[in-house]
């Protein structure tokens, strides 16, 4: 306990006060005082600060002393209203007990870990191996809470961490649709891994950019999609004038966006006054994604009302659509296997309703 104490008043102060603890074999928790969360620098400081000192492999010593005696060692760690026995069990790090005892006032204690404590202990900080924070979190108002692995355990969460660490690496070298997939499985790992936290957040800083250049990606298909969309379905609307039509139905080439198959359908009623259907497909998924409009904001226009013609076109598909706004209404179908039955038949109806008109 006393080593989680000292780290923690070296980086974030002298307020910092013990207030629970619990330690397992490769496992530890420790509660303490600050009224903020412990930013990553801090817990980087932290972790770094601990792992020197289990490299340095310094031996612990314990000794029973007077309760007395035991408080007089300058920076000694005790939990406040802990009750101790007398006499008191004081365990120190890197430094022998009789030499605090011998010169209890000594400033140099300040750097060392002593507590009073009678539970057991390794007899040097080598046997940890390793260690690693794993979460920071709050758990009271101005209390927080550090878990930490170590030994083995430590060493795992180290090489999952360097593990996914490298997929970040690698999938920066890939194309913007598998880049795509992969950033967003790499994104939901990384933050459900057991991993030090403070190597989590640098792999979330590495994530973050490759977030950016999928949305850039994902912006410019989407504008992509809009044009292709528009200018596939202004073409068919205005073949569709050229043969006296008031009506026409276009499908178009982008998969499941269904705002640029919504906006290839208003641009056409916009620009040349006639009602659309325009179709998409996602072969994927197989699903069809159908916008229907008339001119007329009440939804019927001329005999064809937008709702009933869109039903008509989702049947063959197995789809459903909603109610219709401003003379436009949308849909999706289960089965586009049918979708030239569903043109068909949206033309055929389409047809009967403007024939005369």
């Amino acid at each position: 306990q006393s080593p989680h104490l000292n780290m923690t008043q070296e980086v974030l102060g002298n307020h910092v006060d013990q207030k629970g603890s619990i330690v397992l074999p490769e496992k530890l928790r420790y509660d303490f005082s600050h009224g903020k969360p412990v930013q990553p620098e801090e817990l980087r400081r932290i972790e770094d600060i601990v792992n020197y000192q289990i490299k340095a492999e310094l031996a612990v010593f314990a000794q029973e002393v007077s309760l007395a005696e035991a408080k007089r060692i300058k920076g000694l760690r005790a939990v406040f209203g802990e009750v101790y026995p007398d006499p008191v069990r004081v365990v120190a790090i890197g430094k022998k007990v009789e030499d605090l005892l011998q010169e209890p006032d000594n400033e140099e204690w300040l750097s060392y870990s002593a507590e009073l404590c009678g539970g057991t202990h390794i007899s040097n900080t080598k046997e940890a191996k390793a260690f690693a924070l794993i979460s920071e979190e709050a758990i009271a108002k101005g209390i927080r809470r550090m878990t930490a692995v170590t030994a083995d355990g430590a060493l795992e969460a180290i090489k999952l961490a360097r593990s996914l660490k490298q997929e970040v690496i690698d999938a920066s070298k890939l194309d913007a649709t598998e880049l795509e997939k992969k950033v967003a499985s790499l994104r939901s790992r990384v933050d459900a891994a057991p991993i030090p936290t403070v190597m989590k957040n640098d792999i979330r800083q590495m994530i973050s950019p490759l977030q950016e250049e999928v949305r850039k990606a994902q912006k410019k298909v989407a504008e992509q999609n809009i044009q292709k969309a528009i200018k596939a379905t202004i073409e068919n609307a205005e073949a569709a004038v050229s043969d006296g039509k008031s009506f026409c139905i276009s499908l178009v080439d982008v998969g499941p966006d269904a705002a640029a198959v919504r906006e290839a359908a208003v641009k056409v009623i916009q620009q040349k006054g006639i009602s659309v259907m325009v179709f998409s497909v996602d072969k994927t998924a197989n699903k069809a994604f159908v916008y229907a409009g008339v001119p007329d904001k009440e939804g019927l226009w001329k005999g064809l009302e937008v709702v009933e013609w869109l039903k008509v076109a989702l049947g063959p598909l197995q789809g459903k659509c909603g109610k219709g706004k401003a003379g436009l209404a949308q849909g999706q179908g289960i089965d586009a296997s049918k979708l030239e039955e569903a043109i068909d038949l949206a033309n055929s109806f389409a047809s009967l309703k403007l024939s005369g008109r």
